[in-house]
C-alpha cells in the first residue's frame, strides 16, 4: 500500500510538472498567471506582466526539431519567431529555449516535432491599467432596503484569443469594503460586520442598505493589487436604513428566582428595564405596552430610549418598540416581547418550629399579591408580631424571645394583583421542644 502510494504521488508530480510546459517572467515583480475561462482554447495560461522590461518565455524539450511561433488572432496568422530572439541552452540532453523579445497582447506556442503545444498568452498590464475616478450612493434609489453605488471607472478591455481564433474576456475584480453592523442576539447587542468582497464591478453595484455610517473603499483590479500598484477610491455614507431590539432586565419580584422576563411565572408587582438597542440611523423611539387581550388600546407609551415600568396585574402583555428616522422616508422598524404575569395566589401554613432545625419560619407562598400586612395574635387576642412585606416572615419571637408551644392566630389583610382587596385569617401551631 505504502509502494502504491509513492507510484501514484510520483504519477501526479509528474502529471503537474508535464502540464506546465512554459515559465513566463519579466516586469516589475512577478507575473499574475490566469487560469480562469481556459477549457478548449489550447492555451496553458494566460500571463500578465508589469512590463515587459526582460520579459520571457521559456520551454525544455529533448526533442530533436522545436520551432516557436506567436499568434495575435488565431494559430492562422502565426508568426515564427527567428532565432535571433531566442537563446538557446543544454543540459543532459535537455535543451532550454528561452524567447527573449515579448510583445503585449500575443499567444506563444512551441511546434515539437511537428506537433503544435498549447500556448501562453501575454498581456503587459502596464499598458492596460485600470483607473478608479468615483463611488458615490445614489441618493434617489430607495436605501432602506438596498442601496445603489455608482461608480465612474476607466478601463480597456482585457482579451485573449484561442488558438482556433475565439476570443474571450477577462473580467476585472474590485475589492469593495466597509463596515457594516448586525444583530447579535447571543450578546444583546449590535456587532461589527465588515464587508470585503471582490467581483466584477459595472457602472453601479447593488448593495444591502448599510446600518452603519460608514465608508465605502472600493480598490483594484485584482491585477493591480497583485502588482501592489492599486489605487482606491472612497465615499463616506450616513445610514438610512433602521433597526431596532429589546433588551429587558427584570427587577426579580420577592418569592421568585425568574430571571426572565418572558418567564411564565412572572409574579406580581414586577418592575422591568426595557432598552432600546437600535441602527445608527434610529433618532426616534416609541414604545407601547398593551394587554394581550385588547390590541387595539395602549395602557402606556412612551417615548424614550429606555423606560422602566412595573406591572401590577395578571395577563399576557405585549410591549412593543418602533424605532425611526424621522428625516428619512425609511418605514420604521417595529419589534416585540412578551411578558406573562401569573394569576395571584396565597398559600399559608398551619404550623412551624421556630427555634429547632426545619421548618423554623412562619412564612406565606404568594404570587402577584400587591400589597400585604400579616399579624399575629396570642389566645388571648394581644398582638404578638406584625409585618408588611410578603417576602419576610415571623421567626416565633416576641419581644426578643420564642413563643411558648401553643396555637397562635393571623390576619392577612392583602390587595391582589386583580386590584381587589381581602382578608385571609387562620390558626399557626407552634410546636417547639421546651
Amino acid at each position: 500500500m505504502r509502494t502504491l502510494f509513492i507510484l501514484l504521488s510520483i504519477f501526479f508530480l509528474s502529471l503537474q510538472i508535464f502540464a506546465q510546459k512554459y515559465t513566463v517572467s519579466g516586469g516589475t515583480g512577478s507575473p499574475y498567471s490566469y487560469g480562469e475561462n481556459l477549457t478548449g482554447t489550447n492555451i496553458e495560461q494566460v500571463y500578465l506582466l508589469n512590463g515587459l522590461t526582460n520579459a520571457s518565455v521559456t520551454y525544455s524539450s529533448s526533442a530533436v526539431s522545436v520551432v516557436f511561433y506567436k499568434y495575435q488572432r488565431s494559430q492562422a496568422d502565426r508568426q515564427q519567431i527567428p532565432d535571433s530572439d531566442i537563446s538557446i541552452s543544454s543540459f543532459n540532453n535537455n535543451t532550454t529555449y528561452t524567447i527573449t523579445k515579448v510583445d503585449d497582447g500575443y499567444g506563444y506556442f512551441a511546434e515539437v516535432n511537428g506537433k503544435a503545444e498549447d500556448a501562453v498568452w501575454i498581456i503587459d498590464y502596464n499598458l492596460h491599467k485600470a483607473a478608479l475616478n468615483s463611488i458615490k450612493p445614489d441618493e434617489t434609489s430607495d436605501q432602506c432596503e438596498n442601496l445603489k453605488l455608482l461608480v465612474e471607472k476607466t478601463e480597456d478591455e482585457l482579451s485573449f484569443y484561442s488558438k482556433s481564433g475565439n476570443k474571450r474576456n477577462i473580467l476585472r475584480k474590485y475589492t469593495l469594503s466597509y463596515d457594516d453592523m448586525k444583530w447579535d442576539e447571543g450578546k444583546k447587542e449590535f456587532v461589527s460586520d465588515p464587508y470585503n468582497r471582490s467581483f466584477d464591478i459595472g457602472t453601479e453595484v447593488n448593495i444591502s442598505a448599510p446600518k452603519k455610517n460608514t465608508n465605502f473603499v472600493l480598490k483594484g483590479d485584482q491585477f493591480a493589487e497583485h502588482f501592489n500598484i492599486a489605487k482606491q477610491i472612497s465615499a463616506s455614507y450616513d445610514a438610512v436604513a433602521v433597526e431596532g431590539h429589546i433588551v429587558f432586565e427584570k427587577e426579580n419580584p420577592a418569592g421568585t428566582d425568574d430571571e426572565s422576563a418572558e418567564s411564565t411565572e412572572n409574579s406580581a408587582p414586577l418592575t422591568v428595564s426595557y432598552s432600546a438597542k437600535a441602527s445608527d440611523a434610529v433618532n426616534f423611539y416609541t414604545w407601547y405596552i398593551y394587554n394581550e387581550n385588547d390590541m387595539d388600546n395602549y395602557i402606556v407609551r412612551y417615548t424614550d430610549q429606555n423606560i422602566k415600568y412595573t406591572f401590577e396585574q395578571s395577563g399576557n402583555f405585549i410591549v412593543r418598540l418602533e424605532v425611526a428616522n424621522t428625516a428619512s422616508a425609511c418605514a420604521s422598524d417595529t419589534t416585540s416581547v412578551s411578558l406573562n404575569m401569573a394569576d395571584w395566589d396565597l398559600q399559608v401554613p398551619n404550623y412551624f418550629s421556630p427555634g429547632g432545625t426545619t421548618n423554623t419560619e412562619f412564612r406565606v407562598s404568594y404570587k402577584s399579591i400587591i400589597k400585604f400586612k400579616c399579624t399575629i395574635f396570642n389566645r388571648w387576642g394581644v398582638k404578638v408580631y406584625e409585618w408588611n412585606d410578603p417576602e419576610k416572615g415571623w421567626d416565633g419571637r416576641h419581644n426578643g424571645r420564642f413563643v411558648n408551644t401553643g396555637v397562635y392566630y393571623y390576619v392577612i389583610e392583602y390587595t391582589a394583583s386583580d386590584g381587589k382587596k381581602r382578608n385571609k385569617g387562620g390558626d399557626i401551631n407552634v410546636l417547639r421542644k421546651n
